[in-house]
């Protein structure tokens, strides 16, 4: 049986409509509740988000000590014209202090920088005696990076008690 154009033409037409009502109606739906959102916002306060930016992460006593020690030597380093910036990795252990800088692996400095400023930083986490904080087994590392983020050196430390 043959469905007439005409007949067809009707069934397309309908369909559309309806269609287009549909799709009115989900808009309307996300528009209402983007006003309710908003609504919401406006009686219960906009959140102050820069007031919360300007918080330190909270840490436990442990990793505090170890960042206040990392703001020491980024202190007595800052006068090195090759020292760039210190991190700290707490994760995975062992702990990392990273001394950032701008030397080549293949500096012609040689050792004796990289152990001086080496010594600086083992020195300032000695004298807060974090070493103390650590367990029998557990070890600290002083890691110092040149310009392209490549390690040109590592020391590896323990508490000698």
């Amino acid at each position: 049986m043959k469905i007439d154009s005409k007949m067809r033409r009707i069934q397309q037409k309908y369909k559309t409509e309806i269609e287009a009502r549909n799709k009115k109606g989900r808009d309307a739906l996300v528009v209402a509740s983007i006003i309710l959102f908003l609504i919401l916002l406006l009686f219960l306060g906009v959140p102050n988000f820069e007031k919360d930016a300007n918080k330190p992460v909270a840490t436990d006593d442990y990793q505090k000590k170890w960042m206040d020690v990392t703001q020491e030597i980024d202190n007595t380093l800052k006068d090195n014209n090759e020292y760039t910036g210190i991190a700290i990795d707490f994760n995975p252990e062992p702990i990392k202090l990273i001394l950032k800088t701008s030397l080549k692996k293949t500096n012609g400095m040689g050792d004796d920088h990289l152990n001086e400023l080496m010594s600086i930083a083992n020195e300032s986490i000695t004298s807060n005696n974090l070493p103390a904080l650590l367990e029998e087994n557990e070890t600290y590392e002083i890691v110092i990076i040149g310009k392209n983020r490549e390690e040109i050196t590592r020391g590896t430390f323990r508490n000698d008690e």
